[in-house]
C-alpha cells in the first residue's frame, strides 16, 4: 500500500538523486553494498533460537511511511544503537501452531501489535519459501536496579523487530553464515516490524536507505562506524532519562505528511547526512551532537505543525531537562547533547570522561528520574538458551510456551 503524498515530482526527484549521490558517496569511501543471497527454498522450517537486539536512538530521524505493507520511508535515517536497554526475543517455528502467538512484555499481544508481528513474519516466510507457524516471546529490559519501566520514545520496537527478524533467519536458514553474516538481507527483515528495526539490526551508528520510489530491496542499513572510528564511538557516553508517557503513536507516520515543514525537512537530508560523516571521520562528537539536537526540533515541529491532529509529544518534563542541557553546554562548558525521538524520553550524548561531571548537576535537578548510563550497543545477536541472556525470559517461556 503506497501512502498519498503531497510531495511535489521535483521533491520526489531531488530525492531519488540524493539517493544516488550517498550510495556513491558510500562506494566512494569503501563501505561494502553486499549483494543479497540468492533465494533458496530452505529446508529448516522448524526449530527456536534466542536473540538480543539494541533499541535506537535517532540522530538524523525519520517520520512518515510512504509504503505500509513494506514500512518504506520516505528518506533516509541516522541512528545508534543504545546499550542502555536491550530486548530478548525467543522465537519458536512448530508445523504444530495453527496460527501465530505473539507475547510481548508478559502479555499476549492483539490488533496492530500482533499484526506488525505477523507482517514480518509472512515477509520472511514468503522469502524463504515455507508456512509454518510460530510462537515469539519477547521482553523489553532497561539496565537499572530500580525496575524502572521503559520510557516512551526510547526505540525499544526497532530491538523487537531486530531480534525477532534475526531469530526466524537462525531457523530457517540453519545458522548458515551466507544468511547470517549479509547484513543488507537481515536489516531488510528487520524492517517489516518498524522501518528503524532495519538500523538497529546493524548496529552502532546506522543508516537506513530510502526514498518514494525505492525498490524494497534496495531500502536496507549500512553500518557507518568502522575500525579506525572504534576509539572515537567507546569514548562516546550515553545517559538515558526515561519518561513515562500514555501518548499513542501509531497514527503519526500517517499524519506527518501534511505538515507544512515536512518537504523542507526532506529537502535538507543529504546535506545533513554528509555533516554527519564529516563529524564522524573527524571524530567531532560536537557535530554528532548538534545535528541530534537540531533534528529532534525538526522531528517534533513537523509532529506539532499537524493540522487537528497534531502531537505534542514532550511532557514539561522533557523541556526542563532541554533546557538545563544547554544551560550546562553554554554556562559550564560541558560537551553534552540531547537526542529526543517520538516520545518525552531523552538520550544525552557527552564523552566518557564528562559523564560522572553531567550526572552530578543532574540528579538533585531531577530527582524524580533515573539516569541509566548506556554505550553505543552492536547489531543484534543470537544467544544460547542457557545464557544470562535468555535465562531473563525463562518465566515467560514457561508460562506462554502451551498458552
Amino acid at each position: 500500500m503506497i501512502m498519498n503524498t503531497s510531495l511535489s515530482k521535483d521533491l520526489i526527484t531531488k530525492l531519488e538523486k540524493d539517493h544516488l549521490e550517498i550510495l556513491d558517496f558510500l562506494k566512494r569511501n569503501d563501505y561494502q553494498i553486499q549483494d543479497l543471497p540468492p533465494k533458496s527454498i530452505t529446508t529448516q522450517s522448524e526449530g527456536e533460537a534466542y536473540t538480543i537486539a539494541y533499541p535506537i536512538q535517532g540522530i538524523l530521524k525519520y517520520h512518515g511511511i510512504i509504503n505500509a505493507k513494506h514500512r518504506i520511508p520516505y528518506f533516509p535515517s541516522i541512528s545508534l544503537n543504545n546499550d542502555c536497554g536491550f530486548t530478548i526475543s525467543y522465537l519458536k517455528l512448530d508445523k504444530n501452531l495453527k496460527e501465530d502467538r505473539v507475547f510481548l512484555d508478559g502479555k499476549p499481544a492483539f490488533n496492530d501489535e500482533l499484526e506488525r508481528v505477523k507482517a514480518t513474519l509472512d515477509f520472511i516466510r514468503s522469502y524463504s519459501k515455507i508456512s509454518t507457524k510460530a510462537i515469539l516471546i519477547s521482553r523489553n529490559f532497561l539496565r537499572t536496579e530500580k525496575g524502572q519501566q521503559i520510557g516512551k520514545g526510547l526505540g525499544t520496537s526497532a530491538s523487537g523487530s531486530s531480534a525477532l527478524s534475526l531469530a526466524a533467519a537462525a531457523i530457517i536458514y540453519n545458522n548458515d553464515e551466507n544468511y547470517l553474516h549479509n547484513k543488507r538481507l537481515l536489516s531488510i527483515f528487520s524492517r517489516y516490524l518498524a522501518s528503524s528495526g532495519s538500523r538497529s539490526s546493524t548496529g552502532g551508528f546506522s543508516l537506513l536507505l530510502s526514498h518514494p520510489n525505492i525498490d524494497p530491496f534496495d531500502c536496507f542499513s549500512i553500518r557507518l562506524d568502522r575500525k579506525e572510528h572504534q576509539s572515537f564511538v567507546e569514548e562516546i557516553a550515553l545517559l538515558t532519562i526515561p519518561i513515562k508517557s500514555d501518548l499513542k503513536t501509531n497514527q503519526a507516520h500517517e499524519i506527518v505528511p501534511t505538515s507544512p515543514f515536512f518537504s523542507a525537512w526532506l529537502e535538507q537530508r543529504k546535506q545533513l547526512i554528509f555533516e554527519f560523516f564529516e563529524g564522524l571521520e573527524n571524530s567531532n562528537l560536537n557535530k554528532i551532537g548538534e545535528l541530534a539536537e537540531y533534528d529532534t526540533f525538526c522531528l517534533h515541529s513537523v509532529a506539532m505543525s499537524v493540522k487537528r491532529n497534531n502531537i505534542i509529544a514532550w511532557e514539561p518534563d522533557t523541556l526542563k531537562i532541554m533546557l538545563k542541557i544547554r544551560e550546562l553546554r553554554k554556562k559550564n562548558g560541558y560537551n553534552v547533547y540531547f537526542s529526543i525521538d517520538t516520545g518525552p524520553s531523552l538520550v544525552l550524548l557527552t564523552h566518557e570522561n564528562e559523564k560522572n561531571k553531567i550526572i552530578d548537576e543532574l540528579k538533585p535537578f531531577i530527582s524524580g528520574y533515573e539516569i541509566i548510563e548506556g554505550k553505543i550497543g552492536g547489531p543484534s545477536k543470537i544467544i544460547t538458551s542457557t545464557s544470562p541472556e535468555a535465562k531473563k525470559i525463562k518465566g515467560d517461556i514457561e508460562n506462554f510456551i502451551n498458552f
